[in-house]
């Protein structure tokens, strides 16, 4: 027997499975896929609340996630650096409820706003090189004493079987195992193009589809697409060309560019995400999925509030 075991091994998989070990419990992950071969791996993973609800408890999630990315970003060796990005939005005065949870904010002046959008802003967050970090992340919570079992799962029963505790980080795989149909995939495809000198990191958030440009240590992340209900994996020329087209408009810089890939995500996401205890009579269901675009925003607030459920 265990004491908890989380199920899904992508970001949020990982840090409930950090948060729970570093309170004294003995924790196992099952997962279908390797935590690169998770939806988490394909993220620009950059902080800023996108597609999740409600607002009021994304707020507090993003905070402690926020603060959390920032102390990591203090080390060297686990790709996560804090940078200035540049939002653009399509209001005058955009309703920047995400603000309290961030840092300070500096608004551009109108000269510095290219159309169609009417306002920008610039402020520092957490950008997260995902093949660094993800490697650096899953490292260390194995070296917190944490096992790794592959597992396929149809129902939640194999789990309770060996743990009365269970935690339901399965992402989209949650649909089935929960009935969720409220759960539904909203596709992401990126462009991966060579990074040449200093390139900004850039969010149009002016509406959909989403654009931005996100730099790595050793590429530029550009994106992207949110096509809700759509589950097909293969990249489609007609979305790269559009995001190269649209990132040209919008960053000058990034006109010209060298691709060198191209990759699709599933996001989970659902009209609110879930986390929530569901007592059993096999013992404690803990959910925390549906994140949406915000896995990387919201993955350690999230797994604080479930380690409260099953330590409280």
């Amino acid at each position: 027997m265990v004491d908890v075991v989380v199920v899904g091994a992508g970001v949020n998989g990982l840090c409930v499975a950090s948060e729970l070990r570093q309170r004294g419990l003995d924790v196992e992950v099952w997962a279908r896929d390797d935590s690169m071969a998770t939806v988490s791996a394909v993220a620009g993973a950059i902080w800023f609340p996108f597609l999740a609800e409600p607002r009021e408890r994304v707020l507090g999630w993003s905070a402690v996630t926020f603060q959390r990315l920032a102390t990591l970003a203090r080390r060297r060796d686990c790709g996560i650096a804090m940078a200035p990005v540049t939002a653009t939005f399509a209001e005058a005065a955009p309703d920047l409820w995400w603000a309290p949870a961030a840092g300070p904010i500096e608004r551009l002046p109108a000269a510095a706003v290219r159309a169609p959008c009417r306002s920008a802003i610039r402020t520092v967050v957490p950008i997260v090189d995902v093949p660094v970090h993800l490697a650096w992340l899953r490292a260390h919570v194995e070296s917190q004493g944490v096992r790794f079992v592959p597992r396929v799962l149809a129902s939640f029963a194999p789990a309770f079987a060996v743990a009365r505790t269970v935690v339901n980080c399965a992402g989209l795989g949650a649909a089935a195992l929960c009935a969720d149909a409220s759960l539904v995939p909203v596709r992401g495809q990126v462009v991966l193009v060579e990074r040449s000198g200093d390139v900004p990191a850039w969010i149009d958030d002016s509406g959909l589809p989403p654009f931005y440009a996100i730099p790595r240590s050793t590429d530029v992340v550009l994106g992207g697409t949110a096509q809700r209900g759509d589950a097909d994996l293969q990249p489609r020329i007609a979305d790269t060309e559009a995001i190269l087209a649209g990132i040209g408009e919008r960053v000058p810089q990034l006109r010209e560019v060298v691709v060198r890939g191209v990759k699709v995500g599933l996001r989970p996401y659902r009209p609110t995400v879930r986390v929530e205890l569901e007592p059993r009579p096999e013992g404690r269901l803990v959910h925390d999925y549906g994140h949406g675009g915000s896995g990387w925003t919201l993955a350690w607030g999230c797994a604080a509030e479930v380690a409260d459920f099953v330590v409280g």
